[in-house]
């Protein structure tokens, strides 16, 4: 069984711990070696807390994704599963899958200037309790908005296959394909 694997790219997660050392250690040298320190003390207290804890939650997420190196995206014949950021679809079989299109979303991600269109790849299920009843209700709500808005149950960002997008697809559109055959 041929496996297609598109691995998660490390360069995001060093630029991730070195922006957030930089800020841990602006904070040390504010409490601690500043010729007139802040106070140890209420407010200061609060804030180096925060900090550093919100710090060490983020380098061990960032150290673990560059360890781990989870794949963004796994094919074969039998499926698929989307896994960007560490979070996973779960394993999505193609006889599930009742159309793959791709998409024009509205997002905002990583622009200033408001929302902006974004094409995106969207896989509408023929059962997407499947795929929806492991998220959090806040989560579903998300979904079924998003159902609403594009009539699509998974998407996926481009970006997030780098310069294998339309690889991505193509082989995503085989696969299926055989599936249907084969159910026929």
């Amino acid at each position: 069984m041929h496996t297609f694997r598109i691995k998660n790219n490390r360069a995001g997660h060093f630029i991730v711990i070195l922006a957030v050392l930089l800020l841990m250690s602006i904070v040390v040298w504010a409490f601690f070696f500043k010729e007139d320190p802040v106070p140890f003390e209420g407010t200061g207290l609060i804030i180096i807390s925060i900090i550093g804890i919100i710090g060490a939650v983020v380098l061990f997420m960032a150290i673990r994704m560059i360890i781990v190196n989870p794949d963004v995206i796994v094919i074969n014949e039998k499926g698929f599963e989307y896994n960007p950021g560490g979070v996973s679809s779960g394993f999505m079989q193609w006889t599930n899958v009742a159309e793959i299109k791709y998409v024009d979303v509205r997002t905002t991600q990583g622009q200033l200037n408001g929302p902006v269109w974004e094409r995106a790849l969207t896989i509408k299920l023929k059962d997407p309790s499947l795929y929806r009843d492991q998220f959090n209700p806040l989560m579903k709500g998300l979904m079924r908005l998003n159902k609403t808005m594009y009539d699509g149950d998974i998407f996926f960002r481009l970006s997030s296959f780098g310069k294998q997008g339309e690889e991505v697809f193509s082989l995503m559109m085989k696969y299926w394909d055989e599936s249907k055959n084969k159910a026929v």
